[in-house]
């Protein structure tokens, strides 16, 4: 099943920074997620990134995730975990791992994501967040001279999709 932004929700990102938190969101992504096999898969457009602010959104792609070479951000789920009963019943919520690798720049990195998920009137909705490490993935440090950033960000998602 395809899953798409939830109202109000989406996919976006906060990093702490001596000039104050910094939030982003991602307006290009495609996401899928089968339930009966347990597998799923997120890609981003990483050029789709963005903060509202130019001059940082420039660092940003160009110099920290070079978009031009490394144009998407992918997560393949290759397996979930937790309440699989309800996610496959598509009735009632429960608490999810989603296992796999996560791709961006040219690293690749296992990753375990927590979510919530929940069934309603025939629409899942599933929520989470990550936290990611930039220097683990080889992305180079985005502070400037006036603003320091922390060296860890959070990935929240909030997606909703109908079995088709």
């Amino acid at each position: 099943m395809a899953l798409t932004a939830a109202p109000g929700g989406g996919l976006r990102f906060e990093l702490g920074s001596s000039a104050g938190p910094v939030v982003g969101h991602a307006d290009a992504f495609s996401c899928a997620l089968d339930p009966e096999a347990g597998t799923g898969q997120l890609e981003v457009e990483a050029s789709s990134l963005g903060t509202g602010h130019g001059p940082r959104d420039q660092r940003l792609l160009v110099y920290a995730l070079d978009v031009a070479t490394f144009p998407a951000i992918s997560f393949v789920v290759s397996r979930i975990e937790g309440s699989l009963d309800a996610l496959r019943a598509r009735d009632g919520s429960g608490a999810l791992r989603l296992a796999g690798p996560l791709r961006i720049r040219d690293v690749t990195l296992d990753a375990l994501v927590a979510a919530t998920f929940q069934w309603e009137s025939g629409t899942l909705r599933l929520r989470g967040e990550h936290p990611l490490v930039l220097a683990d993935f080889g992305i180079p440090d985005p502070s400037v001279v006036l603003a320091r950033v922390e060296p860890a960000l959070r990935l929240h998602f909030d997606l909703s999709g109908s079995p088709g």
